[in-house]
């Protein structure tokens, strides 16, 4: 008997879950996903950028402006696309450019330097790594987005963004490796 209960009241609201009438559409998601459209990469080709040697003493002294700089140029290459129009479409024509810190490189919250990020027994204390844009009056930079700076978009000839880095002093120095880590973004507008 308790069989033929339990299967009438299953029936009874099966009845009941699809009583009335439903609307229904159909909904269609489009899009595309596109390589690379513009090649960001070091002038001169390569990802790192190697400061000379220097001594504790010179980074020491290095409290508000670097030492032992040295230049380097991110070029955005957009001349593949052939014209600005397959970059952005007609209604863009700048893109910006900036530097932020990569993942597991902090940015030093009193010097706006790169924190070294070799924490081993031969990594340097106290060093980081102050980038300056040359295209900006040598602004330090803060790997923020406030550091954009503006190109127009050019598919005939690569963008550059000029900038140095070099040692500064974040705490107590002492010797030994220093290492960080940047990632260059461009925005399109």
């Amino acid at each position: 008997m308790k069989k033929f209960t339990i299967a009438a009241i299953a029936m009874a609201f099966a009845g009941s879950a699809f009583a009335g009438d439903q609307d229904s559409a159909d909904i269609h998601f489009a899009g595309e996903v596109q390589t690379n459209i513009c090649t960001a990469e070091l002038l001169g080709g390569g990802t790192s950028v190697q400061l000379d040697p220097t001594d504790v003493k010179t980074v020491t002294a290095a409290t508000t402006d670097s030492v032992m700089k040295k230049d380097f140029t991110v070029s955005l290459d957009c001349t593949a696309q052939g014209a600005k129009d397959k970059i952005t479409g007609a209604s863009y024509a700048t893109v910006t450019g900036y530097l932020a810190a990569a993942k597991g490189t902090a940015v030093n919250a009193s010097t706006s330097a790169l924190d070294n990020s070799d924490v081993t027994a031969a990594g340097a204390q106290g060093v980081g790594f102050q980038v300056q844009n040359k295209d900006s009056s040598n602004a330090v930079q803060t790997f923020t987005t406030a550091d954009r700076v503006a190109k127009v978009i050019d598919t005939a000839a690569p963008m550059l963004f000029n900038y140095n880095v070099g040692y500064l002093k974040t705490g107590t120095v002492s010797g030994g490796l220093v290492a960080a880590d940047a990632m260059f973004i461009a925005t399109y507008q």
